[in-house]
């Protein structure tokens, strides 16, 4: 028979993966906008606001099986886990509304002739948040060296496009949209990472970091 525990940890863990498809559907909604030159703020702002919902939703019932039920240090391992990873999702939700956002702020501005490093960036922060999702539903923490090699992927190119962008002479519009878009990526890469180090940490009770 099931602890009422483990049906918590259960309960949790599914908010957890809801919160993260749906900002997965955010990030790619926000990238399409930005390299399509589609205003996709309104929807992604949205998602990001459920998201924010949510992670309080897991934070409080994580607090409240803390209270309630006197949990192992395996267990409890795991709602600070949890605890930590929903702010790490909710920042990918938060992040692609920014993306979404440019647009408002700055207004129109032409797409760089040269694109295909960004969309390479791109991609790989999908991957990472992929991966991170991967996490939360396998607890696999083995994956951490993959999710490593990823991240390392993700600097070297934001570094490179970082470089591209300092040295450009495209029109301002263009060098801040993108220079804010791939700092956003970055960042979303970043909390990616610290996903797969929290599950190493409620897996193995070590801490471990890829930064």
């Amino acid at each position: 028979m099931s602890r009422p525990l483990d049906i918590g940890l259960s309960q949790i863990k599914t908010l957890l993966i809801k919160m993260g498809r749906l900002s997965q559907e955010a990030i790619e909604l926000s990238l399409r906008g930005f390299f399509d030159g589609e205003d996709t703020y309104v929807q992604t702002r949205a998602w990001s606001n459920t998201i924010l919902i949510l992670s309080e939703e897991v934070e409080d019932r994580a607090t409240e099986l803390m209270a309630l039920h006197q949990p192992m240090a395996g267990d409890l391992r795991t709602l600070k886990a949890y605890i930590k990873i929903a702010y790490d999702v909710e920042r990918f939700g938060r992040y692609a509304m920014d993306i979404s956002d440019i647009r408002n702020r700055i207004g129109e501005w032409e797409p760089y002739p040269d694109e295909e490093s960004f969309r390479q960036m791109a991609e790989k922060t999908r991957d990472s948040v992929a991966m991170s999702l991967e996490f939360i539903e396998t607890m696999n923490e083995r994956l951490m060296w993959d999710m490593s090699k990823l991240e390392a992927e993700t600097d070297e190119l934001y570094l490179a496009n970082l470089s591209k962008l300092s040295e450009s002479t495209e029109h301002s519009k263009t060098i801040i949209a993108y220079l804010l878009t791939i700092r956003y990526l970055e960042r979303i890469a970043d909390h990616a990472s610290y996903i797969s180090e929290s599950i190493s940490y409620a897996v193995t009770g070590k801490r471990v970091s890829l930064r």
